[in-house]
């Protein structure tokens, strides 16, 4: 059997998943919260691409991960729905910046991730450690963006280890985007769970 890490940043996305999964809290000592049934081993990792980094190597490490998915939310930067799901078909990093031609090409790739033949469910992410409050401040030609998305696909490509990104709208990343992060989380989560169960069930 596939045995399926999911990173997923906040304690608000992660019960969703626990309870589409009948997922069990596990008593582990790798100062995470883990989450379990008998394929999945789901990581709760905070938000952010250093935090994510960390427990994507962790699921990869420890628990012998054979496909890794990072599931969440994100902000629209072109119109699309809030409470919207997609699967995104690649990803980068919006606040990447080195001046330096040999470490270009690492920190300015975009990742390719693996998305169900035949969806027409699909967008492209960017990826950054920023709140976005202002989408025009991003030069980019992506759907949305997170804080996550890069960095779980950036270890799993360096792993060779399929990697699927799932991405519910919950903002237009405007200047109301905390406010409405929140109204719109369960809507969003739940059509987030809905692509994840084509996939896993």
């Amino acid at each position: 059997m596939t045995k399926v890490g999911i990173v997923c940043a906040m304690h608000e996305e992660v019960e969703k998943i626990i309870n589409a999964f009948n997922l069990t809290q596990t008593d582990d000592q790798l100062n995470y919260k883990l989450y379990q049934n008998d394929h999945i081993t789901l990581i709760e990792s905070s938000i952010g691409k250093v935090a994510s980094t960390l427990a994507a190597t962790t699921l990869i490490d420890k628990f012998n991960i054979d496909q890794l998915i990072n599931i969440g939310l994100a902000g629209a930067i072109k119109p699309i729905a809030a409470g919207s799901a997609y699967f995104i078909s690649s990803v980068t990093q919006h606040d990447a910046f080195i001046p330096f031609d040999d470490y270009q090409q690492d920190m300015y790739q975009s990742i390719n991730c693996t998305v169900p033949k035949q969806t027409t469910q699909t967008a492209i992410l960017t990826t950054g450690d920023q709140f976005i409050t202002d989408s025009s401040t991003i030069n980019t030609d992506a759907d949305m963006v997170d804080m996550e998305g890069f960095a779980v696909a950036y270890v799993a490509n360096r792993r060779n280890i399929p990697v699927t990104l799932i991405k519910g709208i919950s903002d237009d990343a405007n200047n109301s985007s905390e406010e409405a992060l929140f109204e719109n989380l369960n809507k969003a989560m739940d059509q987030t769970i809905v692509l994840l169960k084509t996939i896993l069930d």
